[in-house]
């Protein structure tokens, strides 16, 4: 899988580029001056998370609307077409990592309307234990030295274990091929317009047929993630950083269980 991380500073690229730069600068602005009317480095918290669960579902929604702006700016550059289609999700069977604490609290909003909540949760369990076993298994390997020279920690490579350990877990979850369990039997995504930015940044220019664990690191599969800017990948981490007194993962199974723990706060108000 390849990251495309440079593009032509096209009109649609610059105007896309600055309109996030904007609102997450407004939203950044924002959470620093709650955190410092709290007395605090953190804005949200616990204590204040019910109050400010409309403004962060109205920042994620415009952050995703945005993104998407980005995204119509840049793929036109891609080499090739894109090939992904509806019902495809080849690539729901991912472990997704890196999803934002707005995302998560957003997309976890939506979820508490719907019946099946509790199947979602348990479904986030089995996966979250699943990735969780095929770590420490990977770590266990490192540590022991039971890999193949350069691969990792202990034979020359400096690499730290963890990465090691959770690169090939994620190539491991990926060939057990665990759907999404917000994929219907047809393939669709149950929450697509509150799928996190981790979910709608990866792109494939080879037919789904090759997006499978057999073919992910072989020359007929061309996927990429489309990153976004450092600044704005910094700017994002910054607002984040604003939600760590709720010490969720950045796991997007894992960080949708530890949001279900402030159920009780949540539905209580």
């Amino acid at each position: 899988m390849t990251a495309y991380r440079e593009y032509f500073p096209t009109k649609a690229f610059r105007i896309a580029e600055m309109r996030l730069s904007s609102l997450l600068g407004r939203e950044r602005d924002r959470l620093d001056a709650l955190a410092a009317d709290l007395g605090r480095e953190c804005a949200v918290g616990p204590d204040n998370l019910v109050e400010q669960l409309p403004l962060i579902r109205e920042f994620t929604r415009e952050y995703h609307r945005l993104f998407s702006e980005y995204l119509d700016a840049v793929l036109p550059q891609q080499p090739r077409p894109i090939q992904c289609r509806p019902a495809c999700g080849n690539c729901c069977h991912h472990y997704p990592m890196s999803v934002e604490p707005f995302e998560l609290l957003t997309l976890y909003g939506d979820l508490r309307g719907r019946n099946d909540l509790l199947d979602i949760m348990e479904a986030c369990q089995v996966r979250s234990s699943l990735f969780s076993r095929m770590f420490e298994s990977r770590r266990t390997e490192a540590e022991k030295g039971e890999i193949a020279d350069g691969e990792g920690q202990g034979q020359g490579s400096q690499m730290d274990l963890d990465d090691y350990a959770e690169d090939k877990a994620l190539h491991d979850y990926f060939a057990a091929w665990k759907p999404c369990p917000f994929s219907d039997k047809a393939g669709d995504c149950t929450v697509y317009p509150l799928r996190p930015v981790s979910c709608r940044m990866y792109f494939s220019e080879t037919d789904p047929k090759f997006c499978t664990p057999e073919h992910l690191q072989t020359p007929e599969n061309d996927s990429y993630i489309v990153y976004l800017p450092d600044s704005i990948e910094d700017a994002v981490y910054g607002i984040s950083e604003h939600y760590a007194l709720l010490d969720l993962p950045e796991s997007y199974f894992g960080g949708l269980l530890a949001v279900n723990r402030y159920e009780g706060l949540i539905g209580g108000n």
